[in-house]
């Protein structure tokens, strides 16, 4: 499989347009810098991190269900990457005033969030872009169940994408940057819901910055299995220490 979904669920397959005129980065290009402003209108640029591994997302727009529904795992996992020193940066294709109603609360400690209205920096990273809106609504309407309590929002905050199509059918996009600014692994989606899997990204930590906390609903592949194997341990010593009748021997 090709990338992670922050959704476990099935959704209908999108083809992708490339933006015109634009080179698609790849694994081992030099990412292009940008300037864009936060939600208090401060603004920030991709090279003021050098020195730093970024972990660089792409949302659709704020009042997306599919990106609020991921928000929850999204801060588990820039919480995650913190620890490990890497920056979190999430653009979103909306104005300030709706990224801050609905998606800066919950990532405002452990992300840098960035608005990108105009979806310059989108086109600067050639992200794909769905056939339809009809598409996009295919993949939602088979999970409705999962995404109903963010509907409602996404009636109300219509607005937010001013009734245009084109932000509509925007895809999601991960990219991993290293220290000195080169692509380490990347994700463009194919659905409105794929995102770069915690494994792809825990394989770009360097192994001495990894989570160690072992406990068994940790996003760290290694933690979960490193919990298994302790459990594991920890009953077949139980088993030994307890005689035939279910006492503990001696």
């Amino acid at each position: 499989m090709a990338g992670g979904s922050f959704l476990n669920m099935k959704t209908a397959r999108i083809s992708k347009r490339k933006y015109k005129n634009k080179v698609e980065l790849k694994i081992g290009d030099k990412v292009p810098d940008f300037e864009l402003c936060d939600i208090d209108g401060k603004k920030i640029t991709l090279s003021s991190f050098r020195g730093r591994q970024v972990f660089l997302s792409f949302f659709r727009y704020a009042a997306c269900p599919v990106c609020l529904y991921s928000v929850d795992r999204m801060k588990q996992q820039s919480e995650m990457l913190t620890r490990s020193g890497i920056v979190t940066i999430t653009i979103v294709n909306s104005n300030p005033e709706y990224i801050g109603r609905l998606i800066s609360p919950k990532l405002a400690d452990c992300s840098i969030v960035l608005s990108d209205k105009k979806g310059s920096v989108y086109s600067t990273f050639a992200l794909g872009k769905a056939s339809s809106v009809t598409d996009i609504h295919k993949g939602m309407a088979k999970n409705m169940k999962n995404l109903k309590p963010f509907v409602k929002t996404w009636a109300i905050n219509m607005m937010d994408a001013g009734f245009n199509t084109d932000i509509l059918k925007q895809l999601p996009a991960d990219f991993m940057i290293s220290e000195d600014g080169v692509i380490m692994d990347l994700l463009r989606a194919e659905t409105a819901v794929d995102h770069m899997s915690f494994e792809r990204i825990e394989a770009c930590i360097p192994e001495n910055k990894r989570c160690k906390c072992n406990a068994k609903d940790c996003l760290s592949p290694r933690c979960r299995k490193e919990y298994e194997e302790i459990r594991k341990d920890a009953t077949a010593l139980l088993h030994l220490e307890s005689g035939s009748d279910g006492s503990v021997g001696s």
